[in-house]
């Protein structure tokens, strides 16, 4: 068989990782004949072999080799990898190229420097530049100038009840050192706490910070299920180093929960469209608990609800839209 685009991931749903999450969702509107190769995964157009991944590192995966030998003998006209700092997307991009097929590469986030990223980027950055690039952040120029923008997508929610109506915070995603999900239950003192997310190495350091504190560790819900954890929170918290444009701001939004977050990436600028004049009282720029105390003495339901109404032009169908433009442009 023939396919026009094979994505070389290293996760894919029901793993709960945003790469993965990403995929999963544009792939229900994207119409094309495709295949996914990856670590971990499952569904009709997918190939899951789990080979070996490096310790307390989820975007780590060593390929098996049964999915090398799958790219470098399919019959496909674009090999799509996802990710900057993975080992997949580094050898699917080579892969693709030495087969002489379309690149296209999606770049979500740019890691903090360290002795792994500028080797890889070493390596990197020549199959990147011979690749069409999307840049899910604008922060992408930082690796390319050449590169379309194409942010994450959503598809809206309803809740039953206000946020107010809640009492707890919470944060949803990995739990990686640089997402600092430690702040939150240091400095969070007055809301109880919800933490939900795949453990990248640090969970056991923060269920001891946690200790006599309202905290509440859920294992990673599946996607289709996740709506019921945002519905029961009051704030969504992302206090992370560095993101793209994080997908659960946009979730967030899309359930009418107010996002809190530190200034990173993608996040300032979507606030202000968002939000206008009044963004900045979103951010983090102190504590945490003085961002919510703030927040409290406000009535957010209507700027949330058209916030909610703007998200329509994110609208995973779009996405996909867009994207396909980009597998019909030249190499």
């Amino acid at each position: 068989m023939k396919y026009k685009v094979v994505y070389f991931v290293h996760s894919y749903y029901p793993a709960t990782h945003g790469i993965a999450i990403h995929l999963y969702n544009l792939l229900k509107h994207i119409n094309l004949p495709y295949l996914v190769i990856t670590a971990e995964g499952m569904g009709e157009h997918v190939i899951a072999r789990k080979f070996f991944r490096i310790p307390g590192f989820s975007s780590l995966e060593v390929p098996h080799p049964e999915n090398i030998k799958d790219l470098l003998t399919l019959d496909y006209e674009i090999v799509h990898v996802h990710g900057y700092g993975n080992i997949y997307s580094f050898l699917g991009a080579l892969i693709g190229h030495l087969r002489k097929k379309k690149v296209v590469w999606t770049i979500h986030g740019i890691p903090q420097k360290g002795i792994f990223f500028t080797l890889y980027d070493l390596f990197a950055r020549p199959l990147l530049n011979r690749s069409i690039v999307i840049g899910v952040s604008k922060q992408t120029r930082k690796l390319t100038t050449r590169f379309i923008h194409i942010p994450n997508g959503v598809e809206l929610r309803e809740c039953a009840e206000s946020y107010k109506d809640q009492i707890a915070v919470g944060y949803v995603g990995r739990l990686d050192p640089d997402k600092q999900v430690d702040r939150i239950i240091k400095e969070v003192t007055e809301f109880p706490i919800v933490i939900v997310g795949p453990d990248e190495g640090i969970k056991k350091d923060l269920e001891k910070l946690a200790q006599n504190k309202q905290v509440t560790f859920l294992d990673p819900v599946p996607y289709e299920h996740i709506s019921k954890i945002y519905c029961k929170l009051r704030y969504v918290i992302l206090p992370s180093k560095y993101e793209g444009f994080p997908m659960t701001m946009l979730e967030s939004l899309a359930h009418k929960r107010p996002f809190v977050s530190t200034p990173v990436g993608e996040v300032p600028d979507f606030l202000k469209e968002m939000f206008g004049d009044g963004w900045e009282k979103y951010i983090i720029k102190d504590n945490i608990q003085k961002t919510l105390d703030r927040l409290e003495e406000e009535e957010l339901e209507r700027e949330l609800e058209q916030a909610y109404q703007k998200l329509k032009k994110y609208s995973w169908k779009k996405i996909a839209e867009r994207t396909r433009e980009v597998y019909e442009m030249g190499k």
